[in-house]
């Protein structure tokens, strides 16, 4: 080294020339990636300066590089870090991985411990464990008592809670009576409270009644915003390399500490209900009987070789990962649909003449002496095709989880040529899908229900693996159509007797998360509609 370094000062030139090629190759990559808007793969740090960069518009700058790509990229990320993957948004990718050759790829053991806060459960479970749990759930989730008690959840809480709720914040600026003035509301907060009654209900038949009127001001339970952290933390831990994420939880400090917290929050609440349950049942009372998730989990035969805390664990795992998807994905999904609507006033003015075209199944007093709200349940939403392409074209352009992520558990090769060596993380952006000329045709940026509707007016079918929102293969979401009836049933509610309104000023953006939360929330304005 000391003899090297002597050379350089002996001939300086040779050391300012190294010196500007290393600063013009840099500056050249620089600028092919600004026009390219794909990432650079820089000495060391890999593509990391990418994410980096992009961190206010990270879906969005990723779709730009998937579309300059040619809907594959191999991600680098830096140098010992383990931190490469694959990135895609071909539908024949997705084809090839989640179904037709779903034996070569599995979640991976990198995955479950990045989103450990599910424990061993469904959404991280591979081989064997899997087989086994997903059988236990498609029986869980097929059972007619379960499907027609979820529905009956659905719209309970509408009725006794999202529907006065909002009539209350329609009243807030003293309007009174038929119109109202219009209340302000942070309608992510309002749809976070309301997916988490009726999900909590649903798994442990159980009222937390976190979006009534008495609880109006006071702060989301621990347990709800929990999903929220466990989702941007899982994120944070698939951006930045393992070895940092894991010092941090070992500290305890950061984002590992607001996951440990909402960790501790999941496992209270459940554990506890799981003990109430288990107590009422030695004691003989039907109370512990039903036909919620919980109860129904309890009732499967149990596994000879599972000891008591193994049985507890699996229950709790279960129960979180429903909480998962039918809280958090939910809330995703309605919010994104209410901003649509709020910029495409067109659309909500047919699906409003198609809901003035059915008929409502119940109805809420207005608390303001303004009369009754209508609202509508699943049967009788079965006929509102409009209102259903308006809600799948929703989830084309925010699906709630915008990425799927698999690992390779064999060396393979994808459609297109790509080589997928064995271990190679493969992500699949389903954000990106959305927003491909090459997939959904030249007008897929715009808000367009009508592409999901036939000629004759009903509603058409895409494969999964060109709208892969719900997954595609073996591994496609169990509660599709019970998630998609919950969105419908509380969206025909607020669209029917309320007009919502963005409030000047407030920027509405995707969130980095695993979960497609917005950055800043939605501040609405509530009106009730004076025919509603």
């Amino acid at each position: 080294m000391g003899a090297l370094w002597s050379l350089a000062l002996s001939y300086p030139e040779f050391l300012v020339a190294a010196l500007c090629f290393v600063s013009l190759s840099g500056l050249r990559l620089a600028v092919r990636a600004r026009r390219q808007r794909v990432p650079v793969n820089w000495p060391v740090v890999g593509m990391l300066p990418f994410v980096l960069a992009n961190l206010g518009r990270l879906l969005d700058a990723t779709t730009d590089a998937l579309r300059e790509s040619g809907c594959t990229l191999l991600f680098r990320g830096p140098w010992l870090a383990r931190a490469d993957f694959l990135l895609t948004c071909d539908p024949a990718a997705v084809q090839h991985c989640l179904a037709s050759n779903h034996g070569g790829y599995d979640k991976g053991r990198d995955f479950a411990e990045m989103f450990d806060v599910v424990g061993d459960g469904l959404l991280v479970a591979d081989a064997a464990s899997w087989a086994r749990q997903r059988h236990v759930a498609a029986t869980v989730f097929g059972t007619p008592a379960f499907r027609s008690s979820v529905l009956r959840t659905m719209a309970r809480q509408t009725v006794r809670l999202l529907v006065p709720f909002l009539d209350r914040a329609a009243a807030g600026d003293g309007g009174g009576g038929g119109g109202g003035g219009g209340g302000v509301v942070e309608l992510e907060d309002v749809f976070m409270r309301y997916s988490l009654d009726v999900s909590y209900a649903s798994a442990f038949d159980a009222d937390l009644d976190a979006l009534s009127v008495a609880a109006a001001d006071a702060p989301v339970p621990a347990f709800g915003q929990a999903t929220r952290v466990a989702s941007e933390s899982a994120l944070f831990r698939h951006i930045v390399p393992a070895w940092w994420w894991r010092l941090l939880r070992w500290l305890n400090v950061g984002p590992e500490r607001r996951l440990a917290d909402a960790k501790a929050a999941l496992d209270e609440f459940v554990y506890r209900e799981i003990a109430e349950r288990k107590s009422r049942l030695a004691a003989g009372s039907q109370a512990g009987e039903g036909s919620n998730l919980l109860a129904l989990y309890m009732a499967w035969p149990r596994d000879p070789g599972m000891s008591e805390r193994q049985r507890d664990q699996f229950l709790r795992d279960s129960a979180v990962g429903y909480m998962f998807a039918a809280k958090d994905l939910i809330v995703a999904a309605l919010t994104w649909f209410f901003y649509m609507l709020c910029t495409h006033r067109h659309v909500e003015a047919k699906i409003l003449d198609e809901l003035r075209s059915l008929q409502h199944t119940a109805t809420v007093a207005a608390t303001g002496g303004g009369g009754e709200h209508a609202v509508f349940d699943s049967d009788a939403l079965q006929h509102a095709s409009y209102l259903h392409a308006a809600v799948l074209e929703t989830l084309r352009l925010f699906p709630p989880a915008p990425f799927e992520e698999k690992e390779a558990v064999r060396d393979d090769v994808l459609p297109d040529g790509t080589a997928v060596p064995k271990g190679t993380r493969v992500i699949f952006c389903i954000y990106a899908m959305g927003r491909m000329e090459g997939i959904w045709g030249g007008d897929c940026h715009e808000f367009r229900p009508e592409r999901w509707l036939s000629d004759v007016g009903r509603v058409r079918h895409e494969p999964s693996h060109k709208f892969a929102v719900f997954n595609c293969g073996p591994r496609s979401c169990l509660g599709k159509n019970l998630g998609l009836s919950n969105i419908k049933i509380a969206a025909a509610a607020i669209l029917y007797n309320f007009q919502v309104e963005l409030v000047d000023g407030n920027v509405v953006e995707p969130q980095n998360s695993v979960v497609l939360h917005t950055k800043n929330g939605m501040r609405v304005r509530i009106k009730r509609r004076h025919a509603a």
